[in-house]
Protein backbone atom coordinates (compact mmCIF):
# COMPACT_ATOMS: atom_id res chain seq x y z
CA UNK A 1 0.00 0.00 0.00
CA UNK A 2 1.58 3.67 -1.00
CA UNK A 3 0.21 6.30 1.66
CA UNK A 4 0.76 9.82 0.63
CA UNK A 5 -0.06 12.94 2.63
CA UNK A 6 -2.99 14.51 2.71
CA UNK A 7 -3.96 17.62 1.10
CA UNK A 8 -3.37 20.57 3.20
CA UNK A 9 -7.06 21.43 3.65
CA UNK A 10 -8.50 17.88 3.72
CA UNK A 11 -9.61 18.61 7.23
CA UNK A 12 -11.54 21.42 6.59
CA UNK A 13 -15.64 20.70 6.90
CA UNK A 14 -17.17 19.38 3.59
CA UNK A 15 -19.37 22.32 3.58
CA UNK A 16 -16.48 24.11 3.24
CA UNK A 17 -14.42 22.23 0.35
CA UNK A 18 -17.96 21.56 -1.61
CA UNK A 19 -20.50 23.93 -0.04
CA UNK A 20 -23.88 22.19 0.49
CA UNK A 21 -24.21 19.96 -2.67
CA UNK A 22 -21.70 17.31 -4.63
CA UNK A 23 -22.86 16.56 -7.82
CA UNK A 24 -21.70 14.06 -11.37
CA UNK A 25 -23.00 12.88 -14.45
CA UNK A 26 -22.53 9.29 -14.61
CA UNK A 27 -21.47 8.43 -18.42
CA UNK A 28 -21.68 4.04 -19.44
CA UNK A 29 -19.12 3.86 -22.75
CA UNK A 30 -19.24 7.70 -23.12
CA UNK A 31 -23.06 7.40 -23.26
CA UNK A 32 -25.26 9.72 -20.40
CA UNK A 33 -26.73 7.39 -18.40
CA UNK A 34 -27.69 9.30 -14.78
CA UNK A 35 -26.86 11.88 -11.88
CA UNK A 36 -24.85 10.89 -8.46
CA UNK A 37 -25.84 14.12 -6.08
CA UNK A 38 -25.05 14.44 -2.65
CA UNK A 39 -25.89 16.77 0.11
CA UNK A 40 -24.30 18.35 3.17
CA UNK A 41 -26.04 19.86 6.11
CA UNK A 42 -25.50 20.16 9.87
CA UNK A 43 -27.63 18.80 12.40
CA UNK A 44 -25.92 20.30 15.89
CA UNK A 45 -22.24 18.62 16.21
CA UNK A 46 -23.19 16.09 13.63
CA UNK A 47 -22.43 16.28 9.86
CA UNK A 48 -26.11 14.79 7.38
CA UNK A 49 -24.64 13.29 3.84
CA UNK A 50 -27.29 12.06 1.26
CA UNK A 51 -26.61 10.48 -1.63
CA UNK A 52 -28.69 9.92 -4.63
CA UNK A 53 -27.59 7.77 -7.31
CA UNK A 54 -29.57 6.53 -10.65
CA UNK A 55 -28.91 4.85 -13.60
CA UNK A 56 -30.77 3.61 -16.50
CA UNK A 57 -29.22 1.83 -19.25
CA UNK A 58 -31.56 2.39 -22.56
CA UNK A 59 -32.54 -0.37 -25.45
CA UNK A 60 -34.20 1.08 -28.18
CA UNK A 61 -37.20 2.48 -26.18
CA UNK A 62 -36.72 -0.11 -23.73
CA UNK A 63 -34.81 -0.09 -20.28
CA UNK A 64 -32.63 -2.78 -20.36
CA UNK A 65 -31.28 -1.62 -16.80
CA UNK A 66 -31.32 0.62 -14.13
CA UNK A 67 -29.88 1.08 -10.87
CA UNK A 68 -31.37 3.14 -7.94
CA UNK A 69 -29.31 3.87 -4.92
CA UNK A 70 -29.78 6.32 -1.87
CA UNK A 71 -28.56 6.79 1.41
CA UNK A 72 -28.39 8.87 4.67
CA UNK A 73 -25.13 9.10 7.24
CA UNK A 74 -24.72 11.13 10.31
CA UNK A 75 -20.78 11.95 11.11
CA UNK A 76 -19.50 13.63 14.38
CA UNK A 77 -15.79 14.57 14.89
CA UNK A 78 -15.07 13.13 11.51
CA UNK A 79 -15.96 9.42 12.21
CA UNK A 80 -19.06 7.61 10.72
CA UNK A 81 -22.55 7.38 13.53
CA UNK A 82 -24.87 6.37 11.63
CA UNK A 83 -25.67 5.15 8.14
CA UNK A 84 -28.26 4.01 6.15
CA UNK A 85 -27.97 2.24 2.17
CA UNK A 86 -30.80 1.30 0.01
CA UNK A 87 -30.27 -0.12 -3.53
CA UNK A 88 -32.80 -1.06 -6.00
CA UNK A 89 -30.55 -2.93 -8.46
CA UNK A 90 -33.08 -3.44 -11.33
CA UNK A 91 -35.61 -5.29 -8.90
CA UNK A 92 -33.28 -6.52 -6.43
CA UNK A 93 -34.01 -4.46 -3.26
CA UNK A 94 -31.30 -4.44 -0.53
CA UNK A 95 -30.80 -2.64 2.73
CA UNK A 96 -27.26 -1.95 4.58
CA UNK A 97 -27.52 -0.19 8.03
CA UNK A 98 -24.41 0.71 10.17
CA UNK A 99 -24.48 1.81 13.66
CA UNK A 100 -21.86 2.79 15.83
CA UNK A 101 -21.44 1.16 19.39
CA UNK A 102 -18.70 2.38 22.00
CA UNK A 103 -15.64 1.64 19.82
CA UNK A 104 -16.80 -0.40 17.03
CA UNK A 105 -19.66 -0.38 14.03
CA UNK A 106 -22.25 -2.86 13.91
CA UNK A 107 -23.36 -3.43 9.82
CA UNK A 108 -26.56 -5.30 9.21
CA UNK A 109 -26.82 -6.16 5.63
CA UNK A 110 -28.57 -8.80 3.15
CA UNK A 111 -26.12 -11.20 4.02
CA UNK A 112 -25.92 -11.17 7.80
CA UNK A 113 -24.72 -8.96 10.52
CA UNK A 114 -21.20 -7.95 11.69
CA UNK A 115 -19.09 -5.73 13.82
CA UNK A 116 -15.86 -3.59 12.68
CA UNK A 117 -13.66 -2.84 15.05
CA UNK A 118 -12.93 0.82 15.39
CA UNK A 119 -13.52 3.54 12.60
CA UNK A 120 -13.95 2.44 8.94
CA UNK A 121 -15.05 4.80 5.70
CA UNK A 122 -18.30 4.04 3.75
CA UNK A 123 -17.51 3.63 0.10
CA UNK A 124 -19.39 7.38 -0.46
CA UNK A 125 -15.71 8.51 -1.66
CA UNK A 126 -16.38 12.68 -1.03
CA UNK A 127 -14.27 12.04 2.28
CA UNK A 128 -10.15 12.30 0.98
CA UNK A 129 -8.67 10.68 3.90
CA UNK A 130 -10.18 7.11 2.58
CA UNK A 131 -6.96 7.28 0.88
CA UNK A 132 -4.96 6.10 3.88
CA UNK A 133 -7.39 3.34 4.77
CA UNK A 134 -6.88 -0.95 4.23
CA UNK A 135 -10.63 -1.55 4.54
CA UNK A 136 -14.06 0.59 3.40
CA UNK A 137 -17.95 -0.14 4.43
CA UNK A 138 -19.42 -1.26 0.65
CA UNK A 139 -22.75 0.66 1.09
CA UNK A 140 -24.28 -1.67 -1.70
CA UNK A 141 -23.65 -4.91 -0.46
CA UNK A 142 -22.77 -4.51 3.53
CA UNK A 143 -19.17 -6.16 3.25
CA UNK A 144 -16.26 -4.83 4.91
CA UNK A 145 -13.95 -4.81 1.85
CA UNK A 146 -9.73 -4.93 1.91
CA UNK A 147 -8.63 -2.69 -0.19
CA UNK A 148 -4.50 -1.64 -1.35
CA UNK A 149 -5.05 2.49 -2.03
CA UNK A 150 -2.24 2.83 -4.98
CA UNK A 151 -1.38 6.72 -5.69
CA UNK A 152 -0.49 7.18 -9.45
CA UNK A 153 0.36 10.68 -9.43
CA UNK A 154 -1.41 13.32 -11.19
CA UNK A 155 -3.29 14.36 -14.40
CA UNK A 156 -5.10 17.10 -15.96
CA UNK A 157 -9.16 15.91 -15.49
CA UNK A 158 -11.93 18.01 -16.87
CA UNK A 159 -14.44 19.34 -13.64
CA UNK A 160 -17.00 22.11 -14.01
CA UNK A 161 -16.04 22.18 -18.01
CA UNK A 162 -12.77 23.14 -16.92
CA UNK A 163 -9.08 21.77 -16.82
CA UNK A 164 -7.38 21.04 -13.30
CA UNK A 165 -4.60 19.57 -12.14
CA UNK A 166 -6.03 15.98 -9.82
CA UNK A 167 -4.20 13.30 -7.47
CA UNK A 168 -5.59 9.35 -9.31
CA UNK A 169 -5.65 7.02 -6.68
CA UNK A 170 -6.80 2.78 -7.77
CA UNK A 171 -8.79 0.82 -5.50
CA UNK A 172 -7.38 -2.65 -5.84
CA UNK A 173 -7.78 -5.69 -3.85
CA UNK A 174 -11.65 -6.55 -3.00
CA UNK A 175 -13.05 -3.27 -4.76
CA UNK A 176 -11.48 -2.31 -8.38
CA UNK A 177 -11.91 1.25 -8.69
CA UNK A 178 -10.29 4.67 -9.33
CA UNK A 179 -11.01 8.02 -7.86
CA UNK A 180 -9.19 11.63 -8.41
CA UNK A 181 -9.13 14.19 -5.58
CA UNK A 182 -7.71 17.95 -6.17
CA UNK A 183 -5.05 19.52 -4.17
CA UNK A 184 -7.70 20.64 -1.56
CA UNK A 185 -8.86 16.93 -0.96
CA UNK A 186 -12.39 17.31 -3.32
CA UNK A 187 -13.62 14.39 -5.26
CA UNK A 188 -13.40 15.56 -8.87
CA UNK A 189 -13.45 12.42 -10.70
CA UNK A 190 -14.59 8.13 -10.70
CA UNK A 191 -13.94 5.75 -12.62
CA UNK A 192 -14.85 1.71 -12.40
CA UNK A 193 -15.80 -1.38 -14.83
CA UNK A 194 -19.78 -2.33 -14.61
CA UNK A 195 -20.80 -5.70 -13.76
CA UNK A 196 -20.53 -6.17 -17.93
CA UNK A 197 -17.36 -4.82 -18.34
CA UNK A 198 -18.76 -1.26 -19.55
CA UNK A 199 -17.08 1.67 -18.59
CA UNK A 200 -18.81 3.90 -15.98
CA UNK A 201 -17.08 7.34 -15.60
CA UNK A 202 -18.20 10.10 -13.08
CA UNK A 203 -17.86 14.06 -14.53
CA UNK A 204 -18.20 16.55 -12.23
CA UNK A 205 -21.00 19.15 -12.54
CA UNK A 206 -20.72 20.59 -9.14
CA UNK A 207 -17.49 19.57 -6.56
CA UNK A 208 -15.33 22.68 -6.83
CA UNK A 209 -17.03 24.82 -4.29
CA UNK A 210 -16.51 28.68 -4.15
CA UNK A 211 -13.08 29.89 -4.48
CA UNK A 212 -11.33 26.89 -5.36
CA UNK A 213 -7.47 27.28 -5.39
CA UNK A 214 -7.80 24.29 -7.84
CA UNK A 215 -4.84 24.53 -10.50
CA UNK A 216 -7.03 25.88 -13.50
CA UNK A 217 -5.81 26.13 -17.37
Amino acid sequence: MVFAALPAHADLHPLSLYGKTLAFDVHRDGTFVGNHTVSFTRDGDSLVVEAQFGIAVKFLTFTAYSLDYSSKARWRDGKLFYLEARTDDDGELSVVKARRSLQSIRVTAPDGREVVAGDIFPTNHWNVAVTRSAEVLNTITGQVNKVQMRDLGYELITAEGIEIDARRWAYTGDLQNEVWYDDEGRWVKMRFAGKDGSLIEYVCTKCLGEGSAAVKR
